[in-house]
């Protein structure tokens, strides 16, 4: 619909992205500000991935809404946190669960240093429990996302693997790093690829399907007004709706 000379997913663009910087990565650690996931490499080739659920606990939204309530910059709590000896015990299951425990712990008098300690913690606890799960995470390991730049998570990794987390200084742009790689060596290069897309309308419009019992809701995406796709039929009969979207 793009234009693009090649469809590829986020895992392969995060995977290539790593590679093209570190050819010996074992596993990546993303965590970005809404989602989360870790991808399993041997010998260059993506063996295994897994990404978080609809639970943001884990990511760099639930920092940030955190460090507001401490009244804090999300940009001071690396720092911070790397200047605890006692990081305070927070519970990683979810958002809801963190933040009260989090209000509890800062009534009965912990530290702001070791509330965001705490949090860098259980940052990496729900990571591990959830998205690393059952997964072998193996040297070298790279850690990358936005939350990357917290050097708090980064410490608190470091200290649950035991190993070294290694963080590009592009870490929060890999996956643009490796879309641009997957761009630059597309099959399909017949035409440069138009950034003339930025100036144009798009527009979704999304009607059911009369042609059959189905009634399936179509979902049709324009653009300057000329449909381009369809989806969210399950026959071909939609094609005829396509003439009157």
């Amino acid at each position: 619909m793009l234009g693009a000379g090649a469809i590829k997913n986020e895992i392969t663009a995060h995977a290539i992205g790593t590679l093209s910087r570190h050819p010996d990565a074992g596993t990546i650690l993303e965590i970005g500000g809404q989602d989360a996931k870790i991808i399993l490499l041997r010998d260059g080739i993506v063996t295994d991935y897994a990404m978080n659920t609809l639970c943001a606990a884990g990511t760099g939204a639930f920092l940030s809404a955190q460090a507001t309530r401490l009244g804090l910059t999300v940009e001071d709590m690396g720092e911070m946190a790397c200047r605890s000896h006692t990081p305070t015990r927070l519970s990683a299951r979810c958002t809801v669960f963190a933040e009260s425990d989090l209000i509890h712990k800062a009534q009965v008098g912990h530290s702001k240093v070791d509330l965001v300690a705490g949090l860098c913690h259980a940052v990496v606890a729900n990571y591990l429990n959830n998205v690393g799960k059952g997964k072998q995470i193996t040297p070298p390991v790279i850690f990358q996302g936005g939350v990357s730049k917290n050097q708090g998570v980064v410490a608190a990794f470091r200290a649950e693997l035991g190993c070294e987390i290694h963080v590009d200084p592009d870490g929060h742009l890999m996956g643009a790093v490796g879309a641009a790689h997957l761009g630059a060596t597309a099959p399909d290069q017949s035409a440069p690829f138009s950034f003339d897309l930025a100036e144009q309308s798009y527009e979704t419009r999304a009607k059911p399907c009369s042609s059959c019992p189905n009634q399936c809701e179509v979902v049709y995406f324009y653009r300057d007004g000329i449909l381009l796709d369809h989806w969210g039929n399950r026959c071909e009969k939609a094609d005829v709706c396509t003439t009157s979207a």
